[in-house]
């Protein structure tokens, strides 16, 4: 399967006390773009705001970044 993009209209959030994912430049929380492949492990999947700036994904343990673009994916659907 070709890399996907999919916005992501709304906060992210991870962990038990539901923290959202922001943008370490502009602190947005809504509107992410997230890229990557469901087919090839290598292939990094990555998230953008909705300003452009790069937004890193939490540790590996709390939000596993494969797993979001698959269930984002299975949503758009």
């Amino acid at each position: 399967m070709p890399t996907v993009e999919i916005t992501i209209h709304g906060p992210i959030t991870h962990g038990h006390d539901y923290t959202e994912v922001r943008c370490p430049t502009c602190s947005a929380t809504h509107s992410h773009l997230i890229r990557g492949d469901l087919d090839d492990d290598a292939v990094p999947v990555t998230l953008t705001c909705v300003n452009g700036h790069d937004v890193p994904l939490p540790a590996a343990s709390e939000l596993d970044p494969r797993e979001l673009l698959f269930t984002v994916a299975m949503r758009a659907e």
